[in-house]
């Protein structure tokens, strides 16, 4: 099963995905590493170049050009976000002139199982830990002309990229496994759309005390009681290892909202929400309401 995740509302119930993006060895927000970045590109480059920062930060991800405002990113099922992942003219030209056709397609789960458009099914062949940037034309142009403008976009995107798999991991533990997340910036150089796309989990079946007690007293399958075993202490070093990555995604999301340049880097709005209330709604959604 592979979950599209609502980038700006909260996650839904039934996702599953992560990587742990938060470092506590270090002291620094990210929010300053990104201006290191920015400057150390400033001290050697005299032409800058987005896609070659963002993929200096980010290897396999994919860069595209084209007006990604449309609204069907949120509203439609059947919306082919799994083009978002592929390079070339023709997965541009698709998503940008995508229109629906039919009523919307029902998306979630019916006595336990799960029902999802194609679309959504696709994106289970999307490699684990992808990355997607759109960026529009008249941006893309003005960042060609002034470079200082192309470090501030760099800086949203990584904020965003940051910030989301952040977020998921907190509201929903594993949510951030193998996360592969798209964000598209519009005409007017704010994020004007953001999707994440998560892997299935990965689990253990539980055994019983019987059987731990069957397995001492044959002795014959030794072997396969020790593989047993082994399982059952991955199973519990991946909980483990789990709570971890979310005690340190809650700490990573505190740091960026008590920053007072984040709502900065992302500018007043993030997809059709302003900044202030997406903010808010993490806030809550996390720590519940102040």
């Amino acid at each position: 099963m592979n979950t599209l995740i609502n980038s700006i509302q909260t996650v839904q119930s039934n996702s599953l995905p992560a990587k742990s993006v938060y470092n506590n060895s270090t002291s620094k927000t990210f929010l300053d590493m990104a201006t290191e970045l920015s400057d150390s590109y400033t001290a050697k480059a005299e032409t800058v170049n987005l896609q070659e920062m963002l993929t200096q930060e980010y290897p396999n991800l994919v860069y595209h050009v084209f007006d990604a405002s449309s609204s069907y990113w949120q509203t439609r099922n059947d919306y082919p976000h799994y083009l978002l992942y592929q390079s070339g003219d023709k997965a541009a030209e698709t998503l940008e002139n995508w229109q629906p056709t039919g009523s919307n397609p029902f998306y979630g789960s019916v006595d336990g199982r799960f029902i999802a458009s194609k679309e959504i099914l696709a994106l289970s062949k999307v490699p684990p830990g992808s990355k997607a940037v759109v960026i529009h034309p008249a941006v893309q142009e003005r960042m060609e002309q002034n470079p200082e403008y192309a470090y501030e976009i760099m800086a949203k995107i990584d904020t965003w990229f940051t910030f989301d798999a952040a977020r998921n991991e907190a509201i929903l533990p594993g949510t951030s496994l193998g996360i592969s997340q798209a964000v598209a910036i519009g005409e007017d150089g704010n994020i004007v759309n953001a999707v994440s796309s998560s892997q299935p989990r990965f689990s253990f079946s539980q055994g019983s005390d019987e059987m731990i007690q069957a397995y001492y007293l044959r002795m014959a399958k030794r072997a396969e009681f020790m593989e047993y075993l082994h399982k059952e202490q991955l199973e519990n070093s991946i909980w483990l290892a789990n709570l971890q990555k979310t005690a340190n995604s809650r700490l990573q999301i505190l740091d960026l909202l008590q920053n007072k340049d984040l709502q900065q880097v992302f500018g007043d709005i993030i997809a059709g929400m302003p900044t202030e209330a997406v903010l808010a709604l993490t806030q809550e959604q996390i720590f519940g309401t102040k």
